[in-house]
């Protein structure tokens, strides 16, 4: 019996821009992604049997098929033409929120491409991980590894940048709206290539507060709810040098200068928002 513990860390969009729609429906995004210190756990064990069984505590989780923990286990043996002699069982521990924009099913796909890489000892780089992510989703490439980098494309065209180290406090609001449904009304409302990235590309190497003022997300007027703009509010009242939603929401975040001062906005935030995250 061989066991083995993955973190699945969530991300954050310091910037995000729809730049067009291509022919096959999709959407090109400019993007940069940050991960923070907010994580799922995956705990694998190997044993007797075959299949993969999946478990989690939270009923909302769907533990099938459909889950994209089962969807990179399956990516990375069609990838590696490998069949295991043994049972894969997954406990997930979800600690990241559900629809929040915070990547969390693509981080948990992720962890288990790299999971199931060292388990069987597959050799797979990076480079060839991202291409296995790639066939799960679009996010996931980039959760690989993490970090700071710029995604274009359909978010597979990555870019590193230099860390971004800051404070963030994570809220989010009880309102949720599918990225399918955010895309639509950003099809019916919005304006491609509404941002300024080469503002945000110079604000990046300047820290904290010259990021938070370049924060910036094209579905935030277009698709979020009041609850949004009440928490991006929020957390600018209570010290952030700068707060947008994250991804498609409905989370926001806020950058702080230092952890008192976070700690402070996600005391102040918790009683109207429920769900509050300071991540570092």
């Amino acid at each position: 019996m061989q066991k083995h513990t993955e973190k699945a860390y969530a991300k954050l969009n310091l910037y995000l821009d729809i730049t067009g729609r291509r022919a096959d429906g999709y959407h090109d995004l400019k993007t940069v992604m940050q991960t923070v210190e907010l994580y799922d756990i995956l705990d694998f064990e190997l044993s007797e049997g075959t299949g993969i069984v999946l478990s989690c505590g939270r009923e909302d989780v769907p533990c099938d098929d459909s889950n994209l923990v089962v969807k990179g286990i399956l990516a990375v043996l069609s990838y590696a033409y490998f069949q295991p002699n043994c049972r894969i069982s997954v406990d997930l521990t979800k600690n990241i929120p559900s629809q929040a924009g915070m990547g969390g099913g693509s981080a948990d796909c992720a962890a288990a491409i790299r999971a199931m890489n060292a388990l069987f000892h597959l050799g797979m780089s990076a480079d060839e991980m991202r291409e296995v992510g790639a066939m799960c989703g679009a996010d996931v490439p980039f959760l690989i590894e993490g970090g700071t980098a710029l995604c274009e494309g359909i978010g597979e065209k990555l870019t590193p940048l230099p860390k971004f180290d800051a404070v963030f406090a994570v809220v989010k609001p009880s309102d949720a709206i599918s990225t399918p449904q955010a895309y639509k009304l950003f099809d019916e409302k919005g304006t491609p290539n509404a941002g300024d990235y080469g503002r945000f590309e110079q604000a990046l190497p300047k820290g904290a507060e010259a990021v938070g003022g370049a924060l910036y997300n094209a579905f935030t007027e277009t698709c979020g709810p009041d609850s949004v703009n009440a928490a991006i509010a929020k957390l600018k009242k209570y010290g952030a040098l700068g707060a947008e939603m994250t991804g498609s929401g409905s989370a926001c975040f806020g950058i702080f200068a230092d952890e008192e001062t976070a700690k402070n906005a996600v005391e102040m935030c918790e009683m109207p928002f429920g769900g509050v995250y300071r991540t570092i």
